[in-house]
This record gives C-alpha cells, structure tokens and sequence, in this order.
C-alpha cells in the first residue's frame, strides 16, 4: 500500500477540483496557465491535452486543476484521479516521481511556437485524447516543429499515421511555413512498442 499512489479528490466549486497525494511529486509550487509552459511537467501537460483545462497547479503533495464551464465535474473528477494515479504510479515504478524539475521553464524561442501550441491544444489533442493520447510541443527551430505524442500515442502502431495524417497536414494547413514536423517520442518506452 505504502509503495503506490494513493488519491484523495474534493470539488472545490464549479470550475476547480483539488486532488491530494500521499506522496511527495514537487519540491515546490508551480501554476501552469497553458500548455507550452507546462512543458516540463509530464501530468501537467497530459492533462492540458484535454480542451477543457484552463490551468494546473502542483504542489508538492496536491494537484489543482481549473477549469472551463461547458464540462462538469461530476463527469471528469473521478476519470481524472484515475489517469493521475495510473500516471504517476508508472513514474514511481521508474524510480522518479518528480514532476516539477529545478531547470528553469521550459521556453521555446520561435515566434510560433505559441500559436502552434494553441493549435495543437485545440484541434489535434481533442482527437487524440478519444485514444488516450496527447500530442506535446516540444521545440520549433526555423522550418521545423517537434513534437513528442505521449500516452496512448507513444509506441503506439498506427502513431506514424496520426502524425502524417493528422499532425502534419493540421499544422501546415496553419503554417504553411514548417516544412517538417518530428516526432521525438521514444516509442520503445511506451505500452505497445511496436520496435
């Protein structure tokens, strides 16, 4: 019992639910009001890789979540502790439950890169959260983006046709200015490896 996650939640009002950890998961506060800056926080982005996020904040025992109006907690809460819990069990299997690094914030230098990363929030995470997966930014450097597909994504057969087919086409739709889109995902790590 002592070994894994264990998850207490508590409706705090209409937009905001708390969940309380018997472990320890940052050394400090951290509030993430978009996906691009919660970059360097694996739970933080994967659950900004739903539409309905408005912000995330981990504490070192405690995640808050906001959210928008048009979805209801009574719907999401208990979902949601479980994919906190099945998340952040495969890290403590790991061996680092950390999800907060001492690095400074994750910041991407390119003036797209917060517009692609709205992009990518709006119109592809919601497609690929129905499979359980989410579609993170990880850098734009001149024509190119990269990006890692996390959860269901990763190792996942049919990834190479969801980038292709869905991240690519959608992100040069937009900006036909990238010219290359690279998935940096280790597929190898993730739960059907198809390597």
């Amino acid at each position: 019992m002592d070994q894994e996650i264990i998850i207490r939640w508590e409706i705090r009002d209409n937009q905001t639910c708390s969940y309380f950890l018997n472990k320890k998961i940052s050394k400090n506060e951290v509030l993430y009001t978009d996906s691009l800056s919660a970059n360097r926080s694996p739970l933080a982005a994967k659950i900004f890789g739903f539409p309905w996020t408005k912000s995330v904040e981990l504490k070192p025992d405690q995640v808050n979540i906001l959210k928008h109006d048009w979805v209801e907690w009574e719907v999401l809460a208990e979902p949601l502790a479980g994919l906190i819990k099945e998340h952040l069990n495969e890290k403590l299997q790991r061996g680092n439950i950390e999800e907060n690094p001492e690095i400074k914030d994750h910041e991407i230098h390119h003036p797209l890169a917060e517009q692609i990363s709205i992009l990518i929030d709006n119109e592809i995470n919601p497609a690929v959260a129905a499979h359980g997966g989410y579609i993170r930014l990880m850098n734009v450097k001149d024509d190119k983006v990269f990006i890692s597909m996390e959860g269901g994504c990763q190792g996942c057969a049919q990834s190479q046709a969801t980038l292709k087919e869905g991240v690519v086409t959608t992100i040069q739709k937009y900006f036909p200015q990238i010219q290359d889109v690279v998935d940096v995902t280790n597929h190898a790590q993730g739960e059907n490896p198809y390597f």
